[in-house]
């Protein structure tokens, strides 16, 4: 038995949640730090990771995480709610997103330096537990939508 994984229709999922993600917790950061008018990161000499907008508001992307991942997850899903391995597929998808996300988020935020990169110690340390709980929630997002599909056709299937 063979289990199908679309890796291209995965990857395109994966890269609009990523850039949609990213752009409404910075988004959400810089607005939040405009509305409380609190210092930049700059203005204090800090990291982006302790800019006081960002440490308001990191709770908050989580819920902004869960939120895109598991519409792009439907967004995969779409025409496959009758595939016999669709939980198979849930955690094949599961494990690409994770998989892809860690080696992007290292890239981006460890290899490649810039204002807003950390050293290894501060992304995966110091950025405790945001960043194990923002992972956990790229993994389970597909499997969040599969019981989302799951109850969904046993509540209309009795009622």
């Amino acid at each position: 038995m063979q289990l199908k994984l679309n890796i291209k229709k995965a990857l395109i999922c994966f890269t609009w949640a990523y850039i949609i993600v990213t752009i409404l917790a910075y988004a959400l950061s810089i607005t939040a730090g405009i509305v409380f008018k609190l210092p930049s990161a700059q203005e204090l000499g800090v990291s982006m990771f302790e800019d006081p907008a960002f440490v308001m508001t990191v709770p908050y992307h989580l819920l902004l995480n869960l939120l895109v991942w598991t519409f792009f997850s439907y967004r995969y899903f779409k025409k496959k709610e009758n595939n016999q391995y669709f939980l198979k597929e849930a955690l094949n998808l599961s494990g690409c997103w994770l998989v892809v996300a860690m080696i992007v988020d290292y890239i981006g935020f460890v290899l490649i330096k810039s204002p807003i990169s950390l050293t290894p110690h501060q992304f995966y340390v110091e950025y405790q537990p945001w960043i194990s709980i923002t992972y956990l929630i790229v993994f389970i997002s597909p499997l969040l939508w599969c019981g989302i599909v799951k109850y969904r056709s046993i509540y209309f299937a009795k009622g």
